[in-house]
């Protein structure tokens, strides 16, 4: 073991007093399970659970328990299932009519109705309302009333992200409580009033967030379920060594850890459970390919596939990224999952002997020096992958970012190799992944006019077929010319008292839905 994980590991046992059965306290778990009651460690202070307001997972973990969004997508059958609409019609490319259910309540007891669906996306939409990500509203034309519980939407084109924007970046607000606000930020910490399967008991910077169960949640089904527990507590502790202090004498049951080595860690505790699920989150390695960062050497397919070829991809992420089994290569930008993820090639395999000879051919027998820059939670593959490029003398250092420095580099084109991970926009579409990377921008270190061109194509189409046939060719083609390499699935891992179940399967950028949680 390399000596800083032997100096965390000790600091870390040290804090929790050396020995599993001097400080875990069994009946606290019990008396837990007893009050139905499940606590959750937060990294951040909680400001609003609104996710217009925040967009970060654990503000999305806890805006999904308290407010619906108009349909839902069924993560088992890749389908659209109704939630707050019971049925929907396309009348044609433009033109979506959605027929609303007339039973569902706010947490407040006033009736949900077509009123708050036509204000909630107007107000999204005004040309007066920011918020970080307005443009996934972008194809939004406009809505008319045709009654009470039915409602017949415009788009400006036709585009395929329509349906699972509703399903998934749409929070659905009382009209008549958000809209007398002069603050609208204040809606999401003071009178945070959904239809969810959860309602906010409150929101509080230093207390965190307590949600408990609506046992009016009608419209829960297998797509999205009523609660099954009837409180959670979020807690806002930032340190993960305080956040796993905390779980081991009792103030804890559920981590959502980032760590391998602190899950591997807490695994070895009989009194723990830990469940890895696998949304839509993966690593890569990005490489600048038209020498954006000055490093020549990038610019050349052999070199890049060379790259490629000298990475064990399977050995490397089974060393570093938490998450057991789930933790496998990728062989594409997307997960079959995602609407629209199609694609028939794969990277070049692991094969450090053609590495060499590509470098060779290259014009770089004796390999070059380049820089990795890893983000916030990849760091250790970072180093692992620069180990790897080492073996075939290409002599990479590794600059560990925050995500600010990040952006920084990003925007000043100071980006030759590029390790992170990316969630896929919290969307199970492949349109996400495709605008990330290759949206002309300061993230574009590619620049492929190909790829632009049937990027172009595909955000104007609703036909799912001919946008899985055009997103495959995409994809093959980020494959086929060497521009980014997937390394990995990116499980989210929680680790939990035994007797908590965690749903497995999640879509959410979390890895869990707060509804799902039960015990066992």
């Amino acid at each position: 073991m390399a000596k800083s994980k032997v100096q965390f590991t000790l600091r870390l046992a040290l804090s929790l007093g050396l020995t599993w059965g001097l400080s875990f306290s069994p009946l606290s778990a019990f008396a837990q399970k007893a009050a139905d009651q499940v606590r959750i460690g937060l990294f951040d202070p909680v400001s609003s659970i609104l996710l217009y307001d925040d967009s970060q997972p654990e503000i999305g973990f806890l805006s999904r328990a308290v407010f619906d969004p108009l349909i839902c997508f069924d993560k088992k059958t890749g389908e659209f299932a109704p939630l707050l609409a019971s049925s929907w019609k396309i009348v044609d490319d433009k033109t979506l009519e959605f027929d609303l259910r007339q039973d569902v309540k706010f947490h407040d007891g006033s009736p949900f109705s077509a009123d708050d669906l036509v204000y909630t996306l107007n107000w999204l939409t005004a040309a007066d309302t920011n918020f970080r990500f307005k443009e996934n509203f972008d194809w939004f034309a406009g809505i008319e009333k045709l009654g009470d519980y039915k409602v017949r939407m415009s788009l400006k084109r036709p585009v395929g992200i329509a349906m699972i924007r509703l399903a998934i970046s749409f929070a659905v607000l009382p009209a008549k409580l958000h809209q007398p606000l002069k603050e609208k930020a204040e809606f999401g910490r003071k009178t945070p009033i959904g239809t969810g399967p959860y309602k906010a008991e409150y929101v509080d910077a230093n207390r965190g967030v307590s949600l408990i169960r609506n046992a009016d949640y009608k419209q829960g089904n297998d797509c999205k379920s009523a609660a099954r527990v009837s409180r959670i507590k979020a807690l806002p502790i930032p340190d993960i060594q305080t956040q796993v202090a905390q779980m081991n004498t009792g103030g804890l049951d559920l981590l959502h850890v980032p760590s391998k080595d602190i899950v591997d860690f807490l695994g070895s505790n009989p009194a723990y459970a830990v469940t890895s699920s696998q949304a839509i989150t993966f690593h890569y390695m990005a490489m600048d390919s038209i020498n954006r960062s000055g490093n020549q050497a990038l610019s050349n397919p052999k070199v890049r596939q060379a790259l490629i070829q000298a990475i064990d991809r399977g050995l490397v992420a089974k060393t570093v990224v938490p998450g057991g089994e789930e933790v496998k290569p990728i062989d594409a930008l997307c997960f079959k999952v995602q609407l629209g993820c199609a694609y028939s090639t794969k990277p070049p395999e692991f094969d450090r002997e053609a590495a060499r000879k590509l470098l060779s051919e290259a014009g770089f027998p004796n390999g070059f020096d380049t820089e990795i820059t890893a983000t916030p939670g990849s760091y250790d593959l970072g180093d692992a992958l620069a180990g790897e490029l080492r073996k075939i003398n290409v002599r990479a250092k590794v600059d560990k970012v925050t995500f600010v420095a990040y952006r920084q580099k990003q925007r000043d084109g100071k980006l030759q190799l590029l390790v992170g991970q990316w969630t896929s926009g919290g969307v199970p579409d492949a349109s996400s992944t495709v605008e990330f990377y290759f949206d002309r921008g300061a993230r574009d270190y590619w620049r492929d006019p190909q790829i632009e061109k049937w990027a172009d194509e595909a955000s104007n189409i609703s036909d799912e077929a001919k946008r899985k046939e055009i997103y495959g060719k995409i994809f093959d083609r980020a494959n086929e010319a060497r521009y980014i390499l997937p390394i990995s699935t990116k499980p989210d891992v929680f680790v939990h008292i035994k007797d908590l179940n965690v749903a497995r399967g999640s879509l959410s950028v979390y890895g869990a839905d707060a509804s799902e949680l039960s015990w066992k």
